[in-house]
């Protein structure tokens, strides 16, 4: 199983500053025929400047999908990205093996000229909800924070 998590760390009333981690679970490869799941791999983007109005659009595409199962793809960077460029898709993917009311979740990040990087697993509609509520949840924060 993979997760997504997102930490806000700071913002703005355009942007914001968030902590991605992306954190897979798998059998235990350690030990044969292992039935204990352990954490795989964890993967840390401690600062990625994100568009606050991109996260609202990104929600919508996710209800959409919901509706219509239609492939989409949403960059989350403001104007001025700090040379950060990060990209969620969702949808098939030739790589994976289609399955029906499943997508392929992606998630891109590409920091300048000196690293890029993209992970990509299998999602269902109950994964998507669970992401529109979080977007729902750390939108209604934020829009919280700003109020003086």
């Amino acid at each position: 199983m993979e997760n997504l998590e997102c930490e806000v760390v700071g913002s703005t009333d355009r942007d914001m500053v968030c902590r991605f981690t992306i954190v897979g679970e798998y059998w235990n490869r350690a030990q044969e025929g292992a039935r204990e799941v352990v954490e795989d791999f964890r993967v840390v983007l401690p600062q990625v400047i994100v568009a606050r109005d991109a996260l609202g659009e990104l929600r919508q595409a996710f209800a959409v999908w919901l509706e219509e199962e239609r492939s989409f793809s949403c960059t989350l960077q403001p104007i001025d990205g700090g040379g950060q460029v990060l990209e969620f898709s969702l949808g098939d993917d030739p790589r994976f093996v289609r399955s029906t009311h499943k997508a392929v979740f992606t998630f891109s990040y590409c920091s300048g000229l000196v690293m890029t990087s993209s992970f990509s697993f299998m999602v269902d509609q109950s994964c998507v909800r669970m992401a529109m509520e979080g977007l729902t949840d750390c939108l209604r924060d934020q829009i919280n924070e700003l109020r003086p």
